[in-house]
C-alpha cells in the first residue's frame, strides 16, 4: 500500500465510527429515556477533551514527528471503545465510554490536517483532500448503519463502529514506515501562548467558537428531531447524515481549492451566512424531505476549510501542529457549549426553540467575521506547480 493510499484509508477509518456517535447515538440513548441535556453530553465532554488534548497531540506531533504511534493508539481506543457497547444498559455508561474514546480520538484532527498542510503547501487543497477522506468514512458508516439500525438490533451499529476501528489500527501497523511520520521542523516555535498572543490567531478561534455553537446546538439533535419531532424513520436519519457528508466530499473538493483562489475570508463568511439562511428556513418549515434536503446541503465545508487555511496561514512548520491543535480546541469548545445550551433549552421549552438560538448567534458570526477576520498575505502558487513533499 502506497503512502498517499495508507494516509487516506486511515482517514477514513479513523473518522467512521464518529458518525456512529453522532448520527445514531442520541436516538438510542432517548429510548433509553435519557434527558436531552444528559444526551448534549455526548457531544460536550469529549468537547471539553479535545480542548485540552488537541493542542497537547499536536505539540507531541510537531516534538516527535510519530504521527504512526499516536494513530496507532487511538485507533485502538475506538475499537475497544465499540465492543464495550453492546454490554452497557444505561444512558450514563454510554456517556461514561464516549468519553473514553475522546481522550484518544482528539488527536485526529491535528494530526491528519498537520500532515496535510505540511506535505502541500496550497493550504486549500491540502485541508480539501484531508476532509474528503474523513467524511468518506463518515458518509459510509452512517450509511451502512442506517440500515443496520433500521433492520437489525442496535449491536449491529457497534459492531461496525468496532470494525471501522480495528481495520484503522491494521493500516496503521502496517503502513510503509515514513507514511504517517513527519520530519521535525527547523523553525522556531513560538509555543501555545505565544500562538494565542498572535490577534489572528485569538479572533478565528472565537469566530470559530460561535460558528460551532450555532450549528452545534440545534444539529446535535437534528436526527432525534427528524424521528421523534417530525416522525421520520431512523433509516431516513441515517440517510440523511449520509447525504450530507457526500456532499460534503464534493464541497472539499471545490472549496478547498476556492480558499487559494478567492480568499479564505470570503469563504468562511459564507458559510456563516449559510448557517443564518438555513436556521431561518428551517423554523418555517416543518416537512420531513424539505427538512432533511435542507440539513444535507454542505455548509460546514466552507467554514471548516476556510479557518484550517486560515490558521495553516498564520503558523510556522514548527507550530502547525499546535496551531490547528487550538483550533480544533476552539471548534470543539463550540461544539461542546452548542449542544449544552441547545439540551439545556430544549428541557426547558422545547426543541424547536433551539432552532431560533441558533439562528441569533448565526447572525451574529457574520457580523462579527465581516468585522474582525483578517487574512494574511499569502503567495500565490500556481495550479501547475507541484506540491511540496
Amino acid at each position: 500500500m502506497n503512502q498517499r493510499l495508507t494516509v487516506q484509508l486511515s482517514t477514513a477509518l479513523a473518522f467512521g465510527p464518529t458518525g456512529i456517535i453522532w448520527a445514531f447515538l442520541p436516538i438510542h440513548l432517548r429510548s433509553l429515556g435519557a434527558s436531552y441535556l444528559l444526551i448534549a453530553l455526548v457531544s460536550l465532554i469529549p468537547a471539553i477533551e479535545t480542548i485540552g488534548l488537541s493542542p497537547a497531540w499536536g505539540g507531541i506531533l510537531d516534538k516527535t514527528g510519530r504521527g504512526n504511534k499516536i494513530l496507532l493508539i487511538s485507533l485502538l481506543a475506538q475499537g475497544i471503545g465499540f465492543s464495550v457497547f453492546p454490554i452497557l444498559k444505561s444512558p450514563e455508561e454510554f456517556v461514561l465510554v464516549v468519553s473514553l474514546m475522546g481522550l484518544f480520538s482528539s488527536s485526529f484532527i491535528p494530526v491528519y490536517a498537520a500532515m496535510a498542510t505540511l506535505s502541500n503547501r496550497q493550504y486549500g487543497r491540502a485541508i480539501g483532500g484531508f476532509w474528503t477522506a474523513a467524511l468518506l468514512g463518515y458518509a459510509s458508516a452512517t450509511l451502512v448503519g442506517g440500515i443496520l439500525y433500521q433492520y437489525l438490533p442496535v449491536n449491529s451499529l457497534f459492531l461496525l463502529g468496532a470494525l471501522y476501528g480495528y481495520a484503522g489500527t491494521l493500516v496503521v501497523l502496517f503502513a510503509p514506515k515514513d507514511a504517517l511520520t513527519l520530519k521535525r521542523s527547523l523553525d522556531i516555535s513560538r509555543g501555545y501562548w505565544g500562538l494565542l498572543k498572535q490577534r489572528n490567531i485569538a479572533i478565528l478561534c472565537l469566530l470559530s467558537i460561535t460558528v460551532l455553537v450555532s450549528t452545534s446546538a440545534f444539529n446535535s439533535f437534528f436526527t432525534l428531531y427528524l424521528v421523534d419531532v417530525l416522525n421520520g424513520s431512523r433509516l431516513t436519519a441515517g440517510l440523511a447524515a449520509t447525504g450530507t457528508t457526500v456532499l460534503g466530499v464534493f464541497a472539499y473538493r471545490l472549496v478547498g481549492p476556492l480558499n487559494d483562489k478567492v480568499g479564505r475570508k470570503p469563504v468562511f463568511m459564507l458559510g456563516a451566512a449559510g448557517y443564518a439562511a438555513y436556521f431561518t428556513i428551517l423554523y418555517f418549515v416543518t416537512n420531513v424531505v424539505i427538512v432533511t434536503v435542507l440539513w444535507i446541503l454542505p455548509i460546514y465545508p466552507l467554514v471548516q476549510s476556510a479557518s484550517t487555511a486560515l490558521m495553516s496561514d498564520y503558523t510556522s512548520g514548527a507550530d502547525r501542529g499546535k496551531g490547528l491543535g487550538l483550533l480544533e480546541s476552539a471548534i470543539s469548545l463550540g461544539g461542546g457549549l452548542g449542544p449544552l445550551a441547545g439540551g439545556l433549552i430544549a428541557d426547558a421549552v422545547q426543541l424547536q426553540t433551539v432552532i431560533v438560538f441558533s439562528l441569533v448567534v448565526a447572525l451574529a458570526s457574520v457580523a462579527s467575521s465581516q468585522i474582525f477576520l483578517r487574512e494574511k498575505p499569502r503567495i500565490t502558487i500556481p495550479d501547475s506547480m507541484p506540491a511540496e513533499t
